[in-house]
């Protein structure tokens, strides 16, 4: 199974015997053994005591929990961490080392903008009556990359300019793709206006959860970025980690509207904010589930490689 989405109200959870039991109305609708289980995401009015969190926290099971209209994180729960804390340290030593964080960021950066080139090149055949912003679009990533590779961004500062950059061409190009129904004229998270940034919103709050899961199996704190800075409240690595992923979903959720898997019937409009129905929800986490297997590997991959980079790094500075 992996992952457990609980998505509805009055729902009780309850520890029996290695399992986590489901209640309705104090009547029992299943049982699921944690041994099946990486993680839970729970949305909404759930009802739990401590010995279910305890058991969990036991298993290394990550808990996600949203609030129950805005999708927005009111709380992860993870076990206990990597045992290593020298590769906290290093990560420490490292995020005041200039050059350090300039290789990572601009490794991150590269990586994203080759993401969306690879995404708007891709939509070419799909849809050619987009040729021309599309070929607009890939011409600006290519030569942001160009500048790149020539070591023009010397700073963050610089380097978060490209990136900028590259973010208004892409989602220039993007956001035609989808019908003009959903009304999807510009990335907007808070709050989101119109289905797509809905779907937009709800996955990268479900991919930075894993991105935190992943720098917290990697001993790594997940709160120290080098891309991005520390900001009170902020997970800054785990932000850093699922940069060049980002176009990997916005891949995804142009998918499922293409084919159909999600229409306007699945969103309702509250005063301006997009929000998703339980139909729409039910499919959305269906598909996520497939979607995030490989990602969340790579995630672990990314989280892996810099723990152990950071780690030979404050070795050879010793």
């Amino acid at each position: 199974m992996g992952t457990l989405f609980l998505d509805r109200k009055d729902l009780r959870l309850a520890f029996e015997g290695q399992c986590l039991a489901l209640y309705e109305q104090d009547a029992k609708r299943g049982t699921v053994p944690l041994h099946l289980l990486q993680r839970v995401v729970i949305r909404g009015q759930i009802m739990l005591d401590t010995r279910v969190l305890a058991a969990l926290a036991e298993k290394d099971i990550g808990v996600l929990m949203l609030s129950g209209r805005n999708h927005r994180t009111v709380a992860m729960l993870f076990g206990k961490p990597h045992n290593d804390s020298q590769r906290r340290m290093a990560q420490y030593a490292c995020y005041l080392d200039q050059a350090m964080r300039m290789r990572w960021s601009a490794w991150l950066v590269k990586a994203k903008l080759r993401n969306q080139k690879r995404l708007l090149t891709g939509a070419l055949a799909e849809r050619p009556d987009l040729r021309h912003d599309l070929t607009a679009a890939v011409a600006t990533l290519n030569g942001i990359l160009t500048q790149l590779a020539n070591n023009r961004a010397d700073t963050l500062d610089r380097l978060r300019g490209f990136e900028g950059a590259g973010a208004a061409a892409y989602f220039k190009a993007f956001c035609p793709l989808f019908a003009p129904s959903l009304q999807f004229t510009a990335r907007q998270r808070r709050p989101p206006p119109d289905p797509v940034n809905a779907c937009l919103s709800l996955g990268y709050t479900l991919l930075h959860f894993d991105a935190v899961k992943a720098c917290h199996e990697c001993g790594l704190d997940p709160y120290i970025g080098f891309f991005h800075d520390p900001a009170f409240g902020r997970e800054s690595l785990a932000c850093d980690v699922i940069e060049p992923l980002r176009a990997v979903l916005d891949q995804w959720v142009w998918r499922l509207f293409r084919e159909r898997l999600l229409r306007v019937e699945h969103f309702s409009d509250d005063h301006g904010k997009c929000l998703i129905n339980k139909t729409g929800r039910q499919r959305f986490y269906a598909e996520y589930e497939i979607f995030a297997k490989p990602v969340r590997r790579l995630l672990r991959r990314y989280a892996h490689a810099l723990a152990q980079r950071l780690l030979t790094d404050s070795k050879g500075a010793t």
